[in-house]
């Protein structure tokens, strides 16, 4: 071949390779894979805004200070309003403190293997591609970052949650997540975001101030296949045969938990950004339906089930109403 013919050869080659790279980059499957691999694994210290919304409306905002360090180190600390400032988040490998300075309160979560947790948020992702539908929207600077911006919808084309996150670093630096009907619940922004930080010694140190009171949260349920799920609780579950669009029953995650001192179902479903829980349990009790905040709890056929969950009042009706034991 000749030299010519050689530098073509090449230069077509590296075509192939940009042009895949750029695919890649317009892939929004592949942007938030690489954004739940990038968590704890990049050195970065910001502000950042979190804002809650109520149909439609501002019910409540903090402004938090971040900071990761890599491997697997998050220390967010609350700065405003005053009435929360100082409550503290830290996590530091597979230990979770939680800490509030005005009631004193301290909990401590022993949390799930990074590999493991990391493994379950991309085969979420899979069932969030297979299930709804992923739009990637261009970019968009955020705190000063060029930022790939990926939207997910309902198969009815409903909003669900939309996500920026950086060219560069994978770093998701907006998230905003909407209600059934397309309103904007909740928001979260960096305002800064600086990937040079200099964190002072202690930074990532914590021990219960003296004091207060520390809780030992209880350890997450082992997920398991909802046929083994049935096995250990001694009973078979009752599915709702109806679930709002998008969602599926997540039938590889079930837990076994006591409720009542009585072991009970925890039964998951999800699409891919929200989830609500359906909680069963042999007995029987007062036959009034109870209601409190986004749960419904109620008994039929000798079992007690509540259903709790980030629905809508309408959709809670229709599948508890779709619940036949």
């Amino acid at each position: 071949m000749s030299r010519l013919g050689r530098l073509a050869a090449i230069a077509g080659v590296a075509t192939v390779v940009t042009a895949f790279a750029l695919a890649q980059m317009d892939d929004p499957l592949e942007i938030l894979r690489r954004s739940i691999l990038a968590r704890g694994t990049v050195d970065f210290a910001g502000m950042r805004t979190v804002v809650i919304f109520e149909g439609g409306e501002k019910v409540r905002g903090v402004e938090q200070q971040v900071q990761c360090q890599a491997p697997h180190r998050t220390r967010i600390t609350v700065t405003a309003p005053d009435s929360e400032a100082g409550t503290m988040c830290l996590i530091v490998d597979r230990v979770q403190w939680e800490y509030d300075p005005h009631t004193q309160r301290v909990v401590r979560t022993q949390l799930a293997p990074v590999e493991r947790v990391v493994q379950q948020r991309l085969r979420d992702l899979e069932r969030v591609a297979e299930h709804m539908r992923l739009q990637y929207c261009g970019t968009e600077a955020i705190a000063g970052r060029t930022a790939h911006v990926i939207k997910v919808y309902t198969q009815q084309g409903v909003p669900v949650k939309k996500s920026w996150v950086d060219g560069q670093s994978w770093v998701t630096l907006k998230t905003q997540r909407f209600d059934p009907q397309g309103r904007v619940k909740s928001s979260a922004y960096f305002t800064r975001i600086n990937y040079a930080p200099s964190f002072p010694p202690g930074t990532f140190d914590f021990q219960p101030p003296a004091g207060a009171t520390v809780i030992a949260a209880a350890r997450a349920p082992e997920r398991m296949p909802l046929s083994r799920a049935e096995q250990r609780a001694g009973f078979q579950a009752v599915l709702p045969e109806y679930l709002p669009p998008g969602y599926s029953f997540q039938n590889d995650r079930v837990a076994v938990i006591q409720l009542g001192g009585q072991a009970a179902l925890w039964l998951p479903f999800s699409n891919g950004a929200e989830t609500f829980s359906l909680f069963q349990r042999p007995g029987t009790g007062p036959r009034d339906t109870l209601r409190r905040g986004r749960s419904i709890t109620w008994q039929a056929g000798g079992y007690r089930f509540t259903l709790l969950g980030p629905l809508s009042a309408e959709d809670m009706q229709q599948v508890r109403a779709s619940i036949r034991p």
